[in-house]
């Protein structure tokens, strides 16, 4: 009985799995994502190279992440904007051949000996830029696609493709690094992007996207228009704070990591990669049993229990020493990091989806400031006690707030679901018009 019980459940685990990858636009944004996060992770490696390499500083790599940050900043409402008056599929794909062009011009530049450092920098620039651009463009076509009653799973899906492609990508950058030169990585990515492109531009949607001549002054209204739906919406204040808190939180740990391994830990460069695999391990068996959970268990209960979770693994980070406790704990985290999903999905749910991209983009200023901050923080009190002080204090917020919303959750019998009747944005063929 126990063994057919256990088969019962890998069967309808699978099943969970494969069924967000029946749309064929699905999967093809889901193998866009999967190939663009192999480039990602290649390219973080070739970036912090290329400036140790040339300018021999440490100070130039946080230069680097600050650069790479400022796109989100500065340019979150317009990409909002494009991503809502624009066929979201033209959106990706341009970014994704936008990338591709830089890289492919920096190959240039180095192999012909022209690379100089503020070259880098603008390289940096415009592929944050891309990314801030295609990271919501990605979430909103999925949206766009998915029916609402797959939309966790298919999120789930998305973000096991993101950790792959990373902890791939970087794996892969750092072994081309070795074995051949930074102008072979980037080299490399130019065809990542290229693929992810290809990916995407056959998604077909039915979307239909009508353009407005209109002044200034309407513009801005227009990009402010996701602010203005939070603002009048407030039941989903929460849930998007949560999401933007965790979104934030990702980017702490992902700054954080490598310094903290370096000068508190003292486990050296295989250290650090051990421990970024183990985050990456965990978010992949999270996402992959998520769907699973949800489907038997109060997704708003979960969720509020991952966030406990995430803030107990920072904490305990910061009391950690040598290796094997940093890699369990960063693992429990990745594994917790999946209440970001419910998060998400609850956002996507009940924001309408000709104006998701606005209310996506301003997540991503939102974190853009946050990140911001962190790295201001770290260029001023970069020591081994100040980052088990951030891992601590962070871990200690998160677990409060986590309590709050599992009491407020368990006093609620219902679990939170989407609006009803839910609005007909996708198919099988696309009507988008210009």
């Amino acid at each position: 009985m126990a063994e057919s019980g256990f088969f019962a459940a890998v069967g309808a685990l699978l099943r969970e799995r494969i069924e967000p990858l029946r749309p064929v636009g699905y999967r093809r944004i889901a193998g866009a994502m999967l190939v663009t996060n192999v480039g990602n992770g290649m390219q973080f490696v070739a970036n912090v190279w290329l400036v140790l390499t040339m300018t021999g500083s440490p100070r130039a790599v946080a230069l680097v992440l600050l650069t790479a940050a400022l796109p989100g900043v500065f340019f979150g409402p317009v990409i909002g904007v494009l991503i809502d008056r624009f066929p979201r599929r033209l959106v990706f794909a341009f970014a994704d051949l936008t990338s591709a062009t830089v890289l492919a011009s920096v190959v240039l530049l180095q192999v012909t000996g022209n690379l100089a450092t503020w070259h880098v920098f603008v390289m940096v620039f415009l592929l944050g830029l891309t990314e801030s651009t295609a990271v919501p463009t990605g979430t909103t076509l999925v949206r766009e696609i998915v029916p609402v009653d797959r939309l966790l799973a298919a999120n789930a899906t998305t973000g096991v493709a993101v950790q792959i492609g990373n902890v791939s990508g970087a794996a892969l950058g750092g072994f081309i690094l070795g074995s051949s030169s930074v102008s072979a990585v980037l080299a490399i990515n130019v065809l990542s992007y290229l693929g992810s492109a290809a990916f995407v531009f056959g998604v077909r949607t039915q979307r239909v996207v009508r353009t407005k001549n209109e002044n200034w002054r309407e513009a801005v209204r227009e990009a402010a228009a996701g602010l203005t739906y939070l603002r009048t919406h407030r039941p989903m204040i929460p849930s998007y704070l949560m999401l933007l808190t965790l979104f934030a939180v990702l980017y702490v740990l992902n700054t954080l990591l490598a310094p903290f391994a370096n000068d508190a830990l003292h486990v050296g460069a295989s250290g650090l990669g051990y421990i970024d695999a183990m985050f990456a391990f965990g978010a992949i068996l999270g996402g992959l049993l998520l769907p699973l959970a949800t489907a038997r268990l109060n997704r708003d209960r979960l969720a509020a229990l991952g966030v406990i979770g995430m803030g107990v693994a920072l904490v305990a980070l910061a009391y950690s020493h040598a290796l094997a406790a940093p890699m369990v704990l960063y693992g429990l985290a990745g594994v917790s990091f999946q209440s970001f999903y419910i998060f998400r999905t609850r956002v996507q749910e009940h924001v309408p989806v000709d104006i998701q991209g606005r209310v996506m983009a301003l997540l991503i200023t939102s974190v853009g400031l946050c990140r911001l901050v962190v790295y201001a923080v770290l260029a001023v009190f970069v020591t081994a006690g100040t980052l088990r002080m951030i891992y601590g204090v962070v871990g200690l917020l998160l677990g409060l707030v986590g309590v709050v919303i599992t009491i407020r959750a368990f006093r609620t019998d219902e679990v939170s679901r989407p609006p009803e009747p839910e609005p007909v944005t996708a198919g099988p063929s696309e009507t988008e018009q210009a």
